[in-house]
């Protein structure tokens, strides 16, 4: 029988409480948070964001490595904006990866990953330019170190994925219907 410390139980409440999905489970963008993509010169990515994880965990999970080579997937792509670029842009797009990361038993960890992209939106009621999210994608799991960097990198191909794919074809016409009060 394991023995889970007090902090251990909390922070696997924490894990459980952000996202009720099932184990091994991810959540996907939809239509329009992959339209919020279309026209973006591209994103500013912020510095990975880990809840109550070790720079290391047991050794095995070099955090500074793992930024880089996400850095290096979005440069790759061709979608990485440095300040100067995301400041002159008017939507000023950063995608946010938030890792809550807890070993619960010898090489077994709970995780769960939260990847979301801001913009600044403009509200049609008022001149105020919130900060939104327009696209989410996360995921909520168990397994050893490779898998939790195996779901962070999957993720982070599928929003790739989506900025590629929306912005590699032209904007479909849709609109939505209507339905007059007195149907």
């Amino acid at each position: 029988m394991f023995k889970i410390k007090v902090e251990k139980f909390l922070l696997l409440i924490l894990l459980t409480s952000m996202v009720v999905v099932t184990s091994q489970h991810a959540w996907a963008s939809t239509f329009l948070e992959k339209e919020s993509l279309r026209g973006l010169p591209g994103i500013l990515l912020k510095p990975l964001n880990f809840i109550s994880t070790p720079i290391k965990i047991n050794g095995e999970l070099p955090i500074f490595q793992l930024t880089a080579e996400i850095e290096a997937e979005f440069r790759h792509a061709g979608i990485l904006l440095d300040e100067k670029a995301f400041e002159s842009s008017n939507e000023r797009p950063f995608l946010e990866i938030q890792c809550a990361v807890t070993q619960i038993a010898a090489n077994l960890y709970a995780y769960t990953i939260i990847l979301e992209l801001h913009q600044q939106a403009a509200l049609l009621r008022n001149a105020s330019r919130p900060w939104v999210v327009t696209w989410s994608l996360g995921s909520l799991s168990t397994g050893d170190i490779k898998k939790f960097q195996d779901r962070l990198q999957l993720l982070v191909r599928m929003f790739i994925q989506d900025y590629k794919e929306v912005n590699a074809r032209p904007a479909q016409a849709w609109s939505i219907s209507w339905i007059p009060s007195n149907y």
